[in-house]
């Protein structure tokens, strides 16, 4: 009777941890590496050149630059930047 017992608790462990699992896989991203190279210089381009559009007001570029930068380390910051 304990035996079955514990294989039970085995087995909704296991359960509990496959759907953890499931879901950090579900959150994260990945991109490839031409992927990657193609949104840093989408990012890039629009740091050197976005100002010069004129959507967007000097002090909103420059917080969007900002913040692009904080993308770029956090998702980006093992490639070459």
């Amino acid at each position: 009777m304990i035996l079955y017992i514990v294989i039970l608790l085995l087995v909704i462990i296991i359960l509990l941890l496959t759907m953890v699992l499931y879901l950090f896989a579900k959150k994260s991203t990945y991109f490839s590496d031409k992927e990657k190279e193609y949104i840093i210089f989408v990012m890039d381009i629009f740091k050197e050149y976005g100002d010069d559009l004129g959507i967007q007001s000097k002090d909103q570029h420059e917080k969007l630059v900002e913040e692009l930068e904080k993308i770029k380390l956090k998702h980006f910051k093992n490639d070459k930047t």
